[in-house]
């Protein structure tokens, strides 16, 4: 438990944004720690299940890319995701960065469970949506 207060006191320092890689819109990874933007879900851009969700998942990791080279980021980790990420809100500055893309429609608040992940996926791949690129 103390490794990982120091870990969360020193993410909460400023990172510079060329420490950071996008993964997708919501994933980063500062420092070599893979963190996963807290209370948000994105739409894929690796494997995606329609081209529609391909191409807003693109837009998302593009907009995630401008909203991060703006500055410094402040990382709070608040608990652990799944495949190896710590989960974090994000800011820039005193913009929240997974705020921002709920607010510009580029990603949905995530919700547990294979409901909520239907609702998502009615959203982001809807019957006419078409095919995934190379499906």
């Amino acid at each position: 438990m103390v490794i990982r207060s120091l870990l969360v006191l020193a993410l909460t320092t400023a990172v510079a944004a060329a420490d950071t890689r996008v993964i997708d819109g919501d994933t980063i990874v500062v420092d070599g720690i893979s963190i996963r933007l807290a209370e948000i879900d994105t739409p894929e851009t690796w494997r995606p299940r329609c081209a529609r969700e391909h191409e807003l998942g693109t837009a998302a990791k593009n907009r995630l890319i401008e909203l991060l080279d703006r500055g410094e980021l402040t990382v709070v980790i608040v608990g652990s995701g799944g495949f190896g990420r710590d989960l974090a809100y994000v800011y820039v500055g005193e913009i929240d960065v997974g705020q921002t893309l709920l607010n510009e429609g580029l990603a949905l608040r995530w919700v547990r469970g294979p409901r909520a992940k239907a609702a998502r996926m009615a959203i982001w791949c809807p019957p006419a949506a078409g095919p995934a690129p190379g499906r």
